[in-house]
């Protein structure tokens, strides 16, 4: 599988061309930004800050139009997590507000929903991505409850995430299922 990480696709013609050609060109398996990059693939914009983007009102409808024009799986990251999946749309509030200080979390992510895509068919391909993102983003809550500082939440975080249970994402998992 390929997952495309249109980083700071927004900032710029340039990297929006790359995005896009890439989108186009190649068999994306699925898109994985923040809203300020999803929304610069589909012709929207939202402010930015670097890589990271404002928070918006609604990421559920943003990920369902950009699955839509897209017409591959995506996945928006922020405050609250979005996945659309043939045009059906989860939320996930989980997380921790250190993750977006650590630099490479959102890339560490983009490689583990390839490595878990490469396990689910397209039934249950929504299923998996919600269970992976709920996962990363409880290894992000149960790193924070042992640290404070950026520093050390990074090794907490890899710590957590290698040793988080299905069960402990079961009984810690917020996801609103988005209509």
């Amino acid at each position: 599988p390929t997952v495309l990480d249109p980083v700071a696709a927004g900032a710029g013609a340039y990297r929006k061309k790359v995005t896009l050609d890439l989108l186009h060109h190649h068999t994306i398996s699925l898109v994985r930004g923040n809203a300020g990059e999803i929304a610069a693939l589909i012709g929207e914009s939202i402010e930015t800050k670097g890589v990271d983007s404002a928070q918006i009102d609604n990421v559920g409808e943003l990920a369902l139009r950009a699955n839509q024009q897209l017409g591959i799986p995506v996945v928006i990251t922020g405050k609250k997590d979005a996945v659309a999946v043939n045009h059906q749309v989860r939320i996930l509030e989980n997380g921790s507000e250190l993750m977006p200080l650590v630099t490479g979390t959102g890339c560490l992510l983009g490689a583990v929903l390839a490595a878990f895509i490469h396990l689910a068919d397209e039934d249950s391909l929504l299923d998996c991505l919600e269970e992976v993102l709920s996962a990363y983003s409880i290894a992000g809550e149960m790193a924070e409850q042992k640290t404070s500082l950026p520093g050390t939440f990074q090794i907490e975080f890899i710590n957590s995430l290698y040793a988080i249970q299905s069960e402990e994402v079961e009984e810690n998992k917020k996801v609103i299922h988005y209509e």
